[in-house]
């Protein structure tokens, strides 16, 4: 097994179960006054996601993270 293989296996992993997957860093870009930051392209494949998909945000104050769910099936604000 090749070192690329055997680190999908290990992201697949980290996807399937409920652990934190660290992504890396991302530079910010801005266009009209708003930031932008790149989804990592294996979760866009991953999970389908197309330019104009809407996807919803949440920001836990007490860590400062941006919560985006990838999938549309989860609903932060139920």
């Amino acid at each position: 097994m090749s070192q690329a293989d055997a680190q999908r296996r290990v992201q697949a992993a980290m996807i399937d179960s409920d652990a934190l997957s660290p992504e890396g860093s991302a530079s910010v870009q801005n266009r009209g006054g708003t930031a932008y930051v790149a989804i990592p392209r294996r979760l866009v494949e991953h999970y389908e996601i197309e330019p104009g998909m809407s996807l919803s945000r949440a920001f836990h104050p007490e860590s400062s993270a941006l919560i985006i769910p990838l999938s549309d099936d989860v609903n932060l604000f139920e």
